[in-house]
């Protein structure tokens, strides 16, 4: 009976031992298969997504500026109880200024939605836009974080009817996408979106 319980023990140290070695490999495979890395093509308008200020808003102004599509979408994003006291900036005051500093003319970006507080208020708010401006089939650029890639795909595909949806990958400087387990930061990003994902697909 002894040896049996020894045999089996060190039949599960094996495969602890194993997967201790094989983790970054098989961590930094999930991560790849879970993020959508799409080709860039030309569309009829970048989405900029609230949150993300440091590096959305740069990643729309370069696909302007590419000539990508001709107007950038911005939503009216909820002010924090700091921000409407004009402590510090809203989301939305930031996105502007960056997009400005970054040389887009005003009358390229467009204001939609009204103080929206999700992703899925963001894609609702994209829909009425389109429907407003008569868009069939709409090709949407989206730069995002790597890990939200999959969510946001999905969500504005399903959330406008005909959308063509391209997710576009903009990595934030702090997080190191083929290491991100190795940080809080991209720990807590990971994992938190596979809840939403999960999460999304349930509610909407």
């Amino acid at each position: 009976m002894m040896v049996r319980v020894v045999a089996v023990l060190l039949r599960v140290a094996a495969v602890v031992l194993l997967l201790v070695a094989l983790r970054g490999p098989l961590l930094r495979g999930a991560a790849r298969w879970w993020i959508v890395d799409e080709a860039v093509v030309a569309g009829d308008a970048i989405v900029v997504l609230g949150g993300g200020e440091e590096y959305r808003p740069f990643a729309a102004a370069r696909l302007w500026k590419a000539g990508m599509a001709p107007v950038i979408l911005v939503p009216d994003v909820r002010l924090h109880p700091t921000e409407a006291l004009g402590l510090r900036p809203g989301t939305t005051e930031v996105i502007l200024g960056v997009l400005k500093a970054e040389g887009v003319p005003e009358g390229v970006v467009v204001r939609i939605g009204k103080g929206v507080t999700s992703t899925r208020e963001e894609a609702l708010a994209v829909r009425e836009w389109v429907e407003g401006a008569g868009k069939v089939g709409p090709r949407l650029l989206i730069p995002t974080d790597p890990f939200p890639t999959r969510r946001t795909n999905w969500l504005f595909e399903k959330t406008i009817p005909g959308c063509e949806a391209t997710v576009v990958r903009t990595d934030p400087r702090d997080l190191e996408v083929e290491r991100w387990w190795t940080s809080e930061a991209g720990l807590i990003s990971f994992q938190n979106e596979v809840v939403k994902y999960v999460l999304y697909r349930v509610k909407y």
